[in-house]
C-alpha cells in the first residue's frame, strides 16, 4: 500500500466562497498637516494668548503640552512660541519628565502691569502735576502722596500674584 505524501488531500473540494463581513475598522490616524505659514499679526496674537495662559497659571507654571492642546496648536508651533517668549524674558522653560515623556514647564518671569494700579496713582489728579519734576520744587522725592500709594500698591501686589523666580534653560 502506497502512502500519499503529507499535505496532499485525497478528495480536493473547491473552497466555498462566502461574502466577507466587513469588520469595523479603527479610524485612520490623521496625517500631520504641512506647517501653516502664519502672518506676523497671527504670531503676535498666538504669542499673547500663550503668555496670558502661562500668567494665569501663576508661579507654579504649566506644562507646554497642555498649552498646545488648549490652543489647538502643533507641538512644533507651540515650541516656537514658547522659545519666542523665553528669548524676550517673559517666561522660563524648564525641561521636566512628565508621565514618562519629556516636556517643558513654562513659568512666568514677568507679570503684566495692573492697570488698576496706574489708575489709582495720585499723580493723575494732583494739582501740582504740571510743576512736578525730578529737580523741581515739587518732586516725587518729596511728594506726600506718592510714598503711601507705592507702599499700598506693593502690599496689594504681594497678596495678588506671587512673583516667579527667574529660571533659565540652556
Amino acid at each position: 500500500m502506497k502512502q500519499k505524501p503529507k499535505g496532499s488531500k485525497q478528495n480536493p473540494k473547491p473552497a466555498k466562497t462566502q461574502p466577507k463581513q466587513s469588520k469595523p475598522r479603527a479610524p485612520k490616524k490623521e496625517v500631520p498637516q504641512e506647517p501653516v505659514e502664519r502672518t506676523e499679526e497671527e504670531l503676535v496674537d498666538l504669542t499673547s494668548r500663550v503668555y496670558k495662559l502661562v500668567v494665569e497659571r501663576g508661579r507654579d507654571g504649566v506644562l507646554q503640552s497642555e498649552i498646545w492642546k488648549e490652543l489647538g496648536l502643533t507641538s512644533r508651533d507651540g515650541s516656537r512660541l514658547a522659545i519666542r517668549l523665553e528669548r524676550r524674558g517673559l517666561i522660563g522653560r524648564v525641561k521636566v519628565l512628565e508621565e514618562g515623556r519629556w516636556t517643558y514647564k513654562l513659568t512666568p518671569l514677568r507679570f503684566p502691569t495692573n492697570m488698576a494700579s496706574i489708575e489709582k496713582a495720585p499723580c493723575i489728579i494732583c494739582q501740582y502735576e504740571s510743576k512736578c519734576s525730578i529737580d523741581g520744587e515739587v518732586s516725587p522725592y518729596v511728594c506726600p502722596w506718592i510714598g503711601p500709594w507705592v507702599i499700598e500698591e506693593m502690599r496689594a501686589d504681594r497678596t495678588q500674584v506671587p512673583q516667579a523666580a527667574p529660571v533659565s534653560v540652556r
